[in-house]
């Protein structure tokens, strides 16, 4: 049974067909070029083996430059044996199958001219060849499902529908290789969308949770943070203080040195309480010139301590255009106490300090 095109590929052809971009590209999404031996693939090859009486079996995926065997049943001395290379290089039978597109049946490759200097023919003795393209759905072709035999052979009907059915299953397993990678690449882009909308969200948080000028934290993380402290001192027991913060005349600073002067002096007495304050320790911007200080863990005398040094940090600028000072009020919970408590008298004890003179600290 020789099935053989008149006239068969030439080599232009053959060149053109192997180094088309789609197909090459189709081959490269199998993932299966230089893939470790899969038993999937050896199954077929060996059943196709085994209904055909043919010495060789393969599947090969064709490359630009080389045919590489993604499986082998060699049951006899072969183009490729168990433990050899896996590549085929020079011209191969299965590269008349790749430009036809079409099965090709051999009995006697050294009776057609045109086969008979293959390598596999001159140098390996292959005398016989039957093989089955592996197409895409767009008509592109991965490889072959191939047979080979070392004697001139008559190949049957039955035969040639083996190969046939054996690599539709192959060429099946091939697609759902691709389909998993492509999964797997899907699933990768989502868990990279869903990291970027973490990142995003992150940044959303920061920016709801942040004073724009000074970089300190706003009044609605100063009220959440207040929160959680007290439902850590409710479990814990541990001491925890406010400090409430006031520039002395910032109307006058702002009168003197203009609203983006005022802005930065915002800016500087930021700076001197942070530094001030310890990590654990929470820094807010609540008004226009007004600050808090959540001081977990701390209790009257340390709240006291650390009002002073961040008066003292402030007063002790440096101030290049006018002296700057800033009032405090200090409060430390006691027992059964909510917010809106600690918050008002942390800030009577602000406006006593600013009504004994300012620039000074103030216990509530």
């Amino acid at each position: 049974m020789d099935l053989v095109l008149s006239p068969p590929p030439d080599d232009a052809s053959i060149h053109t067909a192997l180094s088309d971009p789609r197909r090459l590209d189709a081959v490269q999404r199998t993932g299966l070029l230089d893939s470790p031996p899969e038993e999937t693939f050896d199954r077929l090859t060996s059943l196709a083996s085994r209904l055909t009486g043919a010495p060789v079996v393969f599947v090969s995926l064709l490359d630009r430059a080389r045919d590489f065997h993604m499986s082998t049943t060699a049951l006899g001395p072969g183009v490729a044996t168990p433990g050899g290379s896996r590549d085929q290089m020079g011209r191969t039978f299965c590269h008349y199958v790749a430009a036809s597109r079409q099965p090709l049946v051999i009995e006697d490759a050294t009776l057609l001219p045109v086969f008979r200097d293959l390598p596999g023919v001159k140098a390996k003795g292959v005398r016989a060849y039957a093989g089955v393209p592996l197409l895409t759905e767009e008509g592109d072709a991965l490889g072959t499902f191939c047979a080979l035999d070392f004697a001139p052979r008559h190949w049957t009907g039955q035969d040639i529908d083996v190969l046939t059915e054996l690599g539709q299953s192959a060429l099946r397993e091939i697609r759902l290789r691709v389909a998993l990678q492509h999964a797997a690449n899907v699933n990768q882009q989502l868990v990279g969308q869903i990291q970027r909308v973490a990142e995003l969200n992150m940044k959303l948080e920061e920016l709801a949770t942040t004073d724009p000028l000074t970089g300190l934290r706003n009044r609605r993380a100063f009220d959440a943070h207040m929160a959680q402290e007290l439902a850590i001192v409710q479990r814990r027991g541990t001491p925890l203080s406010l400090l409430m913060l006031d520039v002395d005349h910032f109307k006058r600073v702002n009168d003197t040195l203009g609203h983006d002067g005022g802005d930065r002096v915002l800016q500087a007495i930021a700076g001197h309480l942070k530094a001030c304050a310890r990590t654990v320790d929470v820094v807010a911007r609540v008004g226009g010139e007004e600050f808090a200080v959540i001081l977990p863990s701390t209790g009257e005398a340390g709240a006291h301590e650390v009002g002073e040094r961040m008066r003292k940090a402030v007063e002790d600028g440096p101030w290049p255009e006018m002296p700057v000072t800033i009032s405090v009020g200090t409060a430390t919970l006691v027992e059964g106490e909510d917010p809106e408590r600690i918050y008002g008298r942390a800030d009577a004890a602000l406006y006593a300090a600013k009504q004994a003179g300012r620039n000074r600290v103030q216990q509530g």
